[in-house]
């Protein structure tokens, strides 16, 4: 019996883990009181994650050359905190439910006449290139910038101020420059928010507890 075997056997004997099912790259688990995680190895992984989103698996993303074994040791050290981050999502799901489908609609219409336009026009004013645009139902981040440098924004953002609107774009297009929030991040975001980027930050974090 190789390592692998050994560490499953050892997690099904706890009694937490009751199945196991390995399809190409991915393989799941069902844990008793999480439910399903699935496993996938991904070759531009650096390290091994775990991620929750509505109505999905727990995601265990890990390096090709990682092994099942520290995989399971990671999530069995981090089973509480799983659940947490579960309950926390089933909220999320929640509160995202007292918006009717004509909210939704709405949102939707406003944030593809609006969106679009403020990112040109602030792009243009401080510099930025960047890729397509999409506009999506979103329930986990307000923005997000890809490796290509496409912007992806919540509907959500239509509940903001116009002040925190043009933060969260600018946060976005200062991401097609700096791939992280290190130090120069901070610094780009200060130079083009005129000095208010930490103090919108923290605005922008109460909101996203209320929306999130």
């Amino acid at each position: 019996m190789g390592f692998l075997g050994f560490i499953a056997n050892r997690l099904f004997s706890t009694g937490d883990f009751l199945m196991e099912k390995r399809e190409g790259n991915k393989r799941s688990l069902i844990h008793k009181d999480v439910g399903e995680i699935v496993y996938t190895k991904v070759k531009r992984s650096r390290s091994i994650r775990i991620s929750l989103r509505p109505g999905k698996p727990v995601s265990v993303t890990m390096p090709t050359y990682a092994t099942y074994a520290e995989a399971d040791r990671l999530v069995c050290e981090k089973i509480a905190w799983i659940k947490e981050a579960q309950q926390k999502v089933k909220e999320q799901e929640q509160r995202c439910r007292r918006f009717s489908d004509e909210d939704m609609a709405r949102f939707r219409a406003q944030a593809k006449q609006l969106l679009p336009q403020r990112v040109a026009l602030l792009a243009a004013q401080h510099g930025f290139a960047y890729g397509k645009i999409a506009i999506k139902n979103i329930r986990s981040r307000w923005g997000s910038c890809s490796a290509k440098n496409n912007l992806n924004f919540s509907i959500y953002l239509m509940n903001l101020p116009d002040e925190l609107v043009d933060y969260v774009v600018l946060h976005e297009l200062c991401h097609t420059v700096h791939k992280n929030h290190g130090a120069q991040f901070w610094a780009l975001m200060d130079a083009v928010t005129g000095g208010k980027a930490r103090q919108q930050a923290v605005l922008i974090r109460k909101y996203s507890a209320q929306m999130f």
